[in-house]
């Protein structure tokens, strides 16, 4: 008996899941980006918001700092920035 309700119950929260718009709007997400790597990017279909004003020359986003980092500490010469640390 105690079994009967935890199954309604976990199906009552599935389907909150799967109604919420913010799951649908990440699953829709997920899906346009793994159909723009196996098919490329239609032509015909409008730029996504901050496109038309990002520079691809310019890589300063997090993953390029993150790879940067990595590298600098495989070769051993880390970078020591002393100007954010707090003085003692």
């Amino acid at each position: 008996m105690m079994f009967k309700w935890f199954f309604l119950a976990e199906d009552y929260v599935v389907q909150l899941i799967l109604r919420s718009p913010s799951f649908q709007r990440g699953v829709r997400r997920i899906h346009r980006t793994v159909q723009d790597y196996k098919h490329g990017r239609d032509p015909s279909e409008p730029l996504r918001e901050g496109e038309a004003t990002r520079d691809p020359t310019n890589s300063s986003g997090f993953l390029s700092h993150f790879i940067d980092e990595l590298r600098n500490q495989a070769r051993g010469t880390t970078t020591n920035s002393t100007s954010n640390r707090p003085k003692k």
